[in-house]
């Protein structure tokens, strides 16, 4: 049994949270802004949803050094998180991150002892919050973390859970491909169409040129894209239509600052640092901060 501590029960941290404790061999402590009792997770294709009695914290003096962390905030959360992350992880905490982007130990490298052994996720879970405690889950859940002991230390604690994590020995390459598919939604954000690329004249174009940046930024950065990668994904996006929004749409929609850096201006920073243009991406990324009003 591990002692976990979870820090962000929305959408994503939701779904994790209810997969831990479907497996039900650890113990739980949920890391809130607002107190609840009982977690539910439905899924929507058949409307079933399961509950557990939980334990809820809001203040990081109620927390302690524990085996895992599992932070699940957005990446622009992050810096808000640091006393929960300072009180929760010790000497020997594991701390996975479940967040969008490729530069997740960067993030909280100022707020975690110096050596501690960081496990990035990249998530594949489309869900949504409905309330505090209440998520709804749209289709097949999906964790995909490194080949490594830490990884898969992590993967075995979802062993009796529907949750399917994926060890990959090339963690970096789907990190970047999952930045590569984050990138072109900007534009169902940017449209609040999430069938914008399949619906409206000229989208697809757009969409092609983020792609084809991320793409070359990416393999810049060490990324192995398979041949035709970006082709099929813009193939894909402009084939799509009823599909959900995605949680950059869902936070315009509901006045929240967006996520903007992680998704999109990743791809303008390192695209400076290697020496690559990015015209799309920079106009796409200031129209998204302009959004954010950061």
């Amino acid at each position: 049994m591990a002692r976990i501590v979870l820090i962000g029960p929305g959408a994503i941290g939701g779904t994790a949270a209810g997969a831990l404790l479907q497996a039900g061999k650890h113990n739980l402590l949920i890391c809130a802004n607002q107190r609840f009792d009982t977690l539910t997770v439905t899924r929507s294709d058949t409307g079933r949803g399961q509950s557990w009695p939980v334990k809820v914290v809001t203040k990081p003096a109620e927390v302690a050094p524990v085996d895992w962390v599992l932070l699940a905030v957005k990446s622009n959360q992050t810096d808000g998180t640091g006393d929960w992350l300072k009180a929760a992880v010790g000497p020997n905490t594991k701390l996975a991150i479940l967040q969008n982007g490729v530069e997740h130990r960067a993030r909280v490298a100022a707020f975690v002892p110096a050596g501690t052994a960081i496990v990035p996720v990249v998530v594949q879970l489309p869900a949504q919050r409905i309330s505090p405690g209440a998520v709804t889950t749209y289709g097949q859940t999906l964790l995909i973390v490194g080949d490594d002991p830490a990884a898969r230390e992590f993967a075995a604690l979802f062993d009796g859970s529907s949750m399917k994590v994926q060890t990959d020995h090339d963690f970096h390459t789907r990190e970047w491909e999952k930045l590569c598919l984050n990138a072109a939604s900007a534009l169902s954000t940017l449209s609040m169409n999430p069938d914008a690329v399949a619906t409206v004249p000229g989208m697809r174009d757009v969409c092609k040129g983020i792609v084809d940046e991320c793409t070359a930024v990416g393999r810049a950065d060490g990324a192995k894209f398979a041949d035709g990668f970006g082709e099929n994904l813009v193939a894909m996006l402009a084939a799509r239509t009823g599909s959900q929004g995605n949680s950059m749409f869902y936070d315009r929609r509901d006045g929240k600052k967006l996520e903007w850096d992680a998704r999109n201006g990743v791809i303008a920073r390192l695209g400076r640092k290697y020496g690559i243009a990015t015209p799309v991406s920079d106009i796409v990324t200031a129209l998204l901060r302009g959004l954010s009003k950061d």
